[in-house]
């Protein structure tokens, strides 16, 4: 098995997810954002697509998110489609290469990240695999953590334990995403502060946050940004974590890119002044 070594890599700041709608704005605007994260399947077949990405690593830093790798699966790796994401990674030059930690991926019959029965077993199926996936990728894998629903009884390994396990023998990293820990810890009642403090701070390397959910103005306090539940939350993982590389996303819809854009500096105000108070 290749263990790959190291912790976090360098921080990059507020990140926004690349649309293929954002890709001509961003290119003749290059709008205050200091990274993108890129869905690494819309890239893989289609090359004025990938023309396009390669004018836009001139100016941002780039990551590459995967949403179809399965890595949990039963079935063997596909290994073409691991190739043909090392040609990617070859010709852009990501910063890093995430996908989830899942027993399907997005695109399989079900549609959905299926989580992971976290047990012994399951643990030790997934330990060759990534170690496999490092090799071919030339790098670490960060490995993202999906919602999980109220279950009839607890699992064999705690989720953060078992995401801690995964991470330190395989010397991947984690990608945390907030609203997906705010989930599963109101589906199964886990205590979110236990939950982050269990996670190893050297391997968190970014976060999801869903939405800049607060304004950055002088008259809102500090308690009113903590009231809602997923930037508290957030706000938690930062200070357990301390900086993380973060990428503002929206799921179900595709807004403006200027809206996005007005999101992210929100976010950048708003963790400037949590980061800096007393």
């Amino acid at each position: 098995m290749n263990h790959a070594t190291g912790s976090t890599m360098h921080y990059l700041g507020f990140g926004l997810r690349l649309r293929r709608e954002y890709l001509q704005p961003v290119l003749a605007e290059q709008p205050a954002v200091d990274w993108f994260e890129v869905i690494t399947e819309n890239y893989l077949d289609d090359d004025s697509a990938l023309a396009g990405l390669e004018r836009l690593r001139e100016h941002y830093p780039l990551v590459l998110h995967g949403i179809s790798l399965a890595i949990g699966s039963p079935w063997p790796l596909d290994l073409d489609y691991l190739h043909r994401v090392r040609d990617l990674i070859d010709r852009v030059d990501p910063a890093w290469v995430s996908d989830h930690l899942c027993w399907s991926g997005a695109d399989d019959t079900q549609g959905n990240l299926l989580p992971l029965p976290y047990s012994r077993d399951m643990l030790e199926h997934l330990l060759p695999r990534i170690g496999q996936v490092q090799e071919i990728l030339g790098r670490p894998l960060l490995l993202e953590n999906v919602p999980m629903e109220r279950l009839d009884r607890e699992p064999e390994i705690p989720e953060p334990d078992f995401i801690a396990e995964v991470a330190e023998r395989t010397g991947s990293l984690i990608l945390l995403d907030i609203a997906n820990l705010h989930s599963t810890a109101v589906s199964r009642g886990l205590d979110t502060a236990d939950y982050l403090a269990r996670l190893p701070e050297e391997r968190v390397q970014q976060i999801h946050l869903a939405g800049a959910v607060v304004l950055c103005q002088p008259e809102i306090d500090h308690g009113d940004v903590a009231a809602d539940p997923v930037w508290e939350l957030y706000t938690r993982a930062l200070e357990t974590f301390g900086p993380v590389s973060t990428m503002i996303e929206r799921v179900d819809t595709i807004p403006p890119l200027e809206e996005m854009v007005e999101e992210l500096s929100i976010a950048r105000c708003a963790v400037r002044r949590l980061l800096s108070r007393d």
